[in-house]
């Protein structure tokens, strides 16, 4: 297969069908939605992108601009996440609410994730600070982003031992998670911490970049694309993904799930980018309803976790009038902070390296 830095519409529009499982799970239909799936989606196409980026990059000049890759990830991810957190204190001001700079500091510094496992109760707080708990997902990519880089330009050259330290690392977050299950008795306990820490899910994105690496690199590349591409490979996928949403066995659900929903995804995935055109790529994957929302689904990630501990200040939980609020709040903060907040800064991005599009109407990545 041909290994470019192209954008690929079709993961615009899994972006868009994850971010809608994600909102919507949240506005009150998590009992037949399953939200976290929408998140594991977004950690597999993550990890996809950045691989076969960078390895583009190696491609292309033997090396990776550390620097540049680093500043394009800061232009993509800070000026939203700025004014995501601005908000939020402004909410805090304005309800007369006490800021809490530890709070600041995790979500600007993405350890979110861990202050919000170890270091904090968000009960005891009021409910506004409920919004800087959406960054434990954003906190674990970004450790990814420090990490990958520098594994991927050490092993890149070297096949065998690339394949064994990521099936190691795929290996571990597993294992841990398994290990927190026995040691941990309360379900609340060992769920958060499998759930939401970067040693434990970090697994979720290195199967997209793992992906990548054996789609684009590996020495028998052509066979293993075969081989997912298989139409019984991609049923027998499809039906243990399905599983993984039925069977509800707590402690399956916070260890082998995740490993089993990582693997089910590469075949899936495949198929969606390079399977060639289907009745599920016309309809969903490559409808430009669902590529915009992809587009937006950063801000909306983001705004709609805002939008919700708001509505409940003035209505009633998963009511009516809460859902329209919600709603209506996050589109206008995520068109908001999409056109005016995060596209000035693609030209930017550009002069780093980026091969994000100028125009808002195109295609960016």
């Amino acid at each position: 297969m041909q290994l470019d830095n192209k954008n690929i519409a079709q993961l615009d529009g899994i972006r868009g069908i994850s971010i809608l499982i994600v909102f919507f799970s949240h506005l009150g239909f998590g009992h037949l939605i399953p939200g976290g799936f929408g998140v594991t989606v977004f950690f597999f196409i993550s990890g996809f992108l950045i691989a076969k980026l960078l390895m583009h990059e190696l491609e292309e000049s033997k090396t990776i601009n550390f620097r540049n890759f680093y500043i394009r990830r800061a232009f993509r991810l800070y000026p939203a996440l700025l004014f995501f957190v601005a908000l939020i204190v402004s909410f805090l001001l304005l309800h007369k609410v006490k800021i809490i700079p530890s709070q600041i500091f995790a979500a600007l510094f993405y350890f979110e994730n861990y202050y919000y496992a170890y270091l904090i109760d968000y009960k005891e707080v009021h409910s506004l600070y409920l919004s800087f708990k959406i960054l434990w997902s954003l906190s674990i990519e970004e450790h990814y982003y420090l990490f990958y880089p520098l594994f991927l330009y050490s092993t890149y050259s070297r096949v065998k031992l690339h394949t064994i330290l990521s099936v190691i690392l795929l290996i571990t977050p597993l294992a841990i998670r398994l290990y927190n299950v026995e040691i941990y008795e309360e379900k609340g306990i060992y769920e958060k911490y499998n759930y939401a820490l970067t040693h434990t899910r970090i697994d979720d994105i290195f199967y997209g970049s793992f992906l990548a690496f054996l789609l684009f690199k590996h020495n028998a590349s052509e066979s293993i694309f075969r081989f997912l591409t298989n139409r019984l490979v991609l049923l027998i996928s499809l039906i243990c993904l399905t599983a993984t949403f039925i069977y509800r066995d707590d402690i399956f659900r916070e260890t082998w799930r995740y490993t089993i929903q990582g693997i089910c995804l590469a075949p899936l995935v495949t198929w969606a980018m390079y399977g060639g055109k289907s009745i599920v790529d016309q309809l969903f994957l490559s409808n430009r309803v669902f590529i915009y929302i992809g587009r937006l689904s950063y801000s909306i990630y983001l705004f709609h976790w805002l939008a919700i501990p708001l509505a409940s200040l003035y209505f009633r939980r998963f009511g009516l009038e809460w859902q329209l609020f919600v709603f209506a709040v996050t589109i206008a903060l995520s068109l908001f902070s999409y056109y005016k907040v995060e596209m000035p800064f693609v030209k930017l991005r550009k002069k780093f390296g980026s091969n994000v599009k100028v125009k808002i109407d195109e295609k960016n990545s």
